[in-house]
């Protein structure tokens, strides 16, 4: 009577497992095409410029200058970090137009970039809740098992 009823709840915990393993194969393989169509994304040619371009305004310590009242000196420039340390480029009003996209075209990546290592973690981790799944323990401990006792 008692190895009918541990054969039972090996059976009810078999197919609760396989229901749980076949559940981690379909996340994995959702996370697998998310990061596939990152990947993809993140294989564009177009071209691009690291840092951001914002208009900056500042005083310039004149005592007597406008700034002194708040009408501010406005320039455009490009920043970005280089060193450790962040590094201002003016921008030419006619170069501020080619490189505006390209700019962007930089964030687009890091961002893209930025989800390619979330989806790879996430990637990671199914891989070894599923092999958590499928591991058995052996050698087995004595009195385990179906037919002991």
């Amino acid at each position: 009577m008692f190895s009918l009823v541990i054969c039972i709840c090996y059976s009810i915990m078999d197919t609760v497992m396989s229901e749980s393993v076949s559940q981690l194969r379909q996340e994995l393989w959702l996370a697998y095409r998310a990061l596939s169509r990152t990947l993809r994304a993140l294989q564009r040619d177009a071209p691009m410029v690291r840092g951001s371009l914002y208009l900056l305004r500042r005083k310039c310590g004149k005592p007597t200058c406008r700034c002194a009242r708040g009408q501010l000196h406005a320039t455009w420039v490009l920043t970005r970090s280089e060193g450790g340390k962040s590094r201002l480029y003016p921008v030419a009003p006619d170069q501020r137009g080619a490189l505006r996209p390209l700019a962007r075209e930089y964030r687009r990546w890091q961002r893209t970039r930025a989800l390619l290592i979330k989806e790879s973690a996430r990637l990671v981790t199914l891989t070894d809740q599923l092999a958590d799944q499928r591991l058995q323990v052996w050698p087995p401990a004595p009195g385990d098992g179906p037919g002991t006792g």
